[in-house]
């Protein structure tokens, strides 16, 4: 059961302003993607902070931006999620070929992606760490290829190829320093599961968020733990 489904930028915890800049400026359009020689977003940091989520919710954000099915006035952070979108999904850690990887790739840059609004095509590699040094420098190569987008995550930065590093933006998603970022979602759950937003004290709130060290599916499991002894329901 999961309280907290993340449908925006804003509900993701990026502590580094600079970079999250870089994704707004994306999602914005301000800033061309692919852009100078840079096709990739890795998400790197420790485990639990969202990096997965996000960069399954890329393509569908991106979509969203492109097809411009938002109220242009409010923040691109709070721009929620309404356009699909058809990824190929990598998960890096079940064992897959590189060459399946680089076909797929190859094989879809062959044709045109008239199915997205970005005319482009998305590819989520997860835990890219998995791969061995010598199928992430095959990779890399497909990563100068036309209207390609490619969204990695790692919980192991050291890990990665410097040529894939060098061809991506990188965004660390680790243990936000805004304590009350983490208050905002914390009472957002407690309102989920019927109870007022101060059910638990912002202190508590807080103090959950330090014990989760930067692991907001530890942090979202506690709130709701605490939610259900104070006679919150969990939604069916």
């Amino acid at each position: 059961m999961s309280l907290f489904a993340p449908s925006c930028l804003d509900d993701f915890l990026i502590n580094n302003a600079a970079e999250r800049e870089v994704l707004e400026l994306i999602l914005a359009r301000k800033l061309p993607f692919p852009f100078n020689g840079k096709s990739g977003i890795l998400l790197h940091g420790t485990y639990g902070t969202g990096k997965s989520t996000l960069g399954f919710l890329w393509p569908r954000l991106l979509e969203t931006a492109y097809a411009g099915n938002y109220p242009q006035s409010s923040p691109i952070g709070q721009m929620q999620v309404v356009e699909d979108a058809i990824p190929e999904i990598f998960r890096c850690g079940g064992g897959m070929s590189i060459t399946n990887i680089v076909g797929t790739i190859n094989k879809c840059n062959s044709r045109s992606a008239w199915h997205h609004h970005s005319r482009s095509d998305y590819f989520v590699l997860d835990e890219v760490d998995k791969l061995t040094n010598g199928a992430q420098q095959s990779l890399k190569s497909t990563m100068d290829l036309p209207r390609s987008f490619f969204i990695f995550t790692t919980n192991y930065l050291d890990r990665i190829d410097d040529g894939i590093i060098n061809r991506s933006f990188l965004i660390e998603m680790n243990q936000s320093a805004d304590a009350n970022a983490y208050v905002l979602i914390g009472q957002s759950i407690l309102q989920k599961m019927s109870l007022v937003s101060t059910a638990l004290p912002v202190a508590a709130i807080t103090a959950i968020a330090n014990k989760a060290k930067g692991s907001l599916r530890t942090f979202a499991s506690d709130v709701m733990i605490a939610g259900v002894k104070l006679g919150g329901i969990l939604p069916k």
